[in-house]
């Protein structure tokens, strides 16, 4: 479960952090605040951090949070299936549609994006395959003992 919290949950809150505090405040999350009343709260907190934007990379700022989706979805995917094209789909779709946006899907190709998610699935199955290797391990040595 703690494996669970601190790849999924904790970077999914950190990518929507980046977003909430500091994007652009025209995304459609921010109609979902207005809708949910918790819109003050928001910009409040996103006038606390304000001052701070102009410290943080653009890269760090927009792709940073795809990033972090890309790993996130990565790993939930490697808790529940073992097949290796299952867990590779959050990459492959994501640099699909970043690639897609040259031509024919809405937004700004950008090749960061793409660096970052193919960093973010490297960093994902370098902690998948290390999970799955102590895991064995564990459960031969308690093969073992029996």
């Amino acid at each position: 479960m703690k494996r669970f919290f601190l790849h999924v949950i904790l970077t999914m809150v950190v990518g929507g952090i980046v977003y909430i505090l500091f994007r652009s405040d025209t995304l459609l999350m921010f109609r979902w605040f207005e809708f949910l009343k918790i819109d003050k709260i928001i910009y409040s907190l996103r006038e606390y951090t304000f001052y701070y934007r102009k410290y943080i990379p653009e890269s760090v700022l927009f792709s940073l949070p795809d990033c972090l989706w890309v790993y996130s979805f990565t790993m939930f995917l490697s808790f529940y299936f073992k097949n290796i094209l299952l867990i590779m789909i959050p990459c492959i779709g994501s640099v699909l549609t970043e690639i897609g946006q040259l031509w024919f899907v809405p937004g700004t190709f950008d090749i960061m994006d793409v660096l970052y998610m193919l960093a973010a699935t490297g960093i994902a199955l370098f902690f998948i395959y290390r999970h799955r290797n102590s895991d064995m391990k564990q459960r031969k040595l308690s093969n073992q003992t029996v």
